[in-house]
């Protein structure tokens, strides 16, 4: 049996009040989020003031093609760590370290395989979508040295879910602080001091990506002795494999699935120029920064519910997943204010004010985005809870859901009211794809919760 550090109580989710447990939790998931944004905010800051608008565009004209192949990664490496929470919600640290060992082999796998799918296919990808022309060569540059970097950003992730899952928020918290400091200075470096232009940017986010990488691992190494391969000798399991990948895969496929979405309003938003693409960019921006408390509360719910389903704490996730709904919602409200009124400053702070047109259409993509952040924040916690109860079919639905409303907006909506149709595909998807996760929430995964009605939280 392996032993677990005293501050395990800390780390466990299964004990306490669940609102306290579940924001102290989401706090350091949070930060981490932000700052993790602050890689591609630097980038676009530094890329627009120094090498101009049309190479900030190019940049941010990639943003459905990384989320294609990195959101693979990162969901993949999400849904593996489910596993391992609910075993140690149920304390049993055994199989922690199987868990641990079968999803590091597949996360290596996986990460060199996306690398070489993406660099085979990045110019192809660019073509496919339209990118404009005075974009293409800003966007193939930059990718080209993302996608050489996936297995950065694969492992990190995975080593930032295993600590997560541990009940430990805080160390990737710290790891990514150190990154973003780094990725800052390199921007600088690299952009102002060399001549590789939009490639130093994309260098500066992969070389930070690994640094916060190998920061985790030594963490696990030195101190996390769940984790530790040194005494293991059980070997290879391919049921376990598959057991893990049962919950890996259809996360993987729900965030490209979502990706591809994303992609098709790249396409029609293409097709709309290059002053459209920018207005786009720098909204979907800060629209990206803005939902992280919404996304960052909802990760913690696959972790809160994974562990107490280990322990067979079921209405202590009925509580979890209610109280977590008025915090959202709260959040919510606060977030779509700062949209309306702090929207249009937002946006000035990445391109100045000498592009207004630009100006007032992102303001317009924030409004709109903005008033609506309340079904979005219903959709995460939904999505997430169902994911840490190992509901994998559901959530993937929802990602199917979301794709076909994109493309209801890009060939419907977009051509009819252009820019303001594009503004509505997002929330048109978020709609979409509440309703599948809600419905099973409310007709399956509660009934099957309800079960437990005296448990003491």
């Amino acid at each position: 049996m392996y032993k677990i550090k005293r501050e395990a109580p800390e780390q466990l989710l299964t004990v306490g009040k669940p609102y306290k447990k579940i924001v102290r939790f989401t706090l350091p998931i949070l930060a981490g989020s932000l700052f993790q944004q602050l890689y591609n905010m630097a980038d676009a800051f530094i890329v627009s003031r120094i090498l101009g608008v049309d190479a900030f565009a190019g940049v941010s004209s990639t943003g459905g093609l990384t989320f294609l192949i990195l959101g693979f990664a990162q969901g993949m490496t999400a849904g593996l760590s489910i596993a391992m929470a609910q075993s140690f919600g149920a304390q049993d640290y055994q199989s922690v370290k199987k868990h641990y060992l079968h999803n590091l082999v597949i996360s290596l796998l996986t990460g060199v395989l996306l690398t070489i799918i993406a660099l085979v296919c990045n110019r192809h990808l660019l073509m496919l979508l339209r990118t404009p022309d005075e974009l293409f060569e800003y966007a193939y540059a930059y990718l080209q040295i993302i996608f050489a970097g996936i297995l950065a950003s694969m492992l990190f992730n995975f080593y930032a879910n295993a600590l997560r899952a541990l009940g430990d928020s805080r160390s990737p918290l710290n790891y990514l602080l150190i990154a973003s400091a780094l990725n800052i200075v390199l921007d600088i470096i690299l952009i102002l001091w060399t001549p590789l232009g939009v490639r130093g940017a994309a260098l500066a986010t992969v070389l930070s990506q690994g640094t916060s990488a190998m920061l985790c691992m030594r963490k696990i190494a030195r101190s996390v002795s769940i984790l530790s391969l040194k005494d293991y000798k059980d070997g290879w399991d391919f049921r376990t494999a598959f057991h893990n990948l049962r919950y890996g895969l259809p996360m993987a496929f729900q965030s490209s699935i979502i990706a591809l979405g994303v992609i098709v309003m790249q396409f029609a938003t293409n097709n709309m120029g290059a002053v459209a693409v920018a207005s786009y960019a720098v909204a979907a921006k800060i629209d990206g920064i803005a939902v992280e408390p919404l996304r960052s509360l909802g990760m913690t719910m696959t972790t809160f519910t994974a562990q107490n389903y280990g322990a067979g704490k079921l209405n202590r996730i009925l509580t979890g997943v209610k109280q977590s709904i008025w915090i959202s919602a709260g959040m919510s409200v606060a977030l779509g204010l700062l949209m309306y009124f702090g929207g249009w400053w937002l946006s000035a702070m990445f391109i100045g004010t000498s592009k207004p047109v630009v100006l007032e259409q992102a303001h317009m993509f924030l409004i709109i985005h903005g008033v609506l952040y309340i079904i979005l924040a219903l959709l995460f916690i939904f999505r997430f809870s169902l994911q840490g109860l190992g509901y994998a079919a559901i959530p993937t639905v929802a990602g199917v859901m979301e794709l076909v409303m994109r493309v209801v907006a890009a060939f419907f909506l977009v051509p009819r009211y252009e820019f303001v149709g594009a503004s509505f595909a997002t929330p048109l998807s978020w709609l979409g794809a509440l309703i599948p996760v809600m419905a099973a929430y409310y007709l399956s995964a509660k009934n099957k919760l309800s079960i437990t009605k005296k448990e003491t939280l």
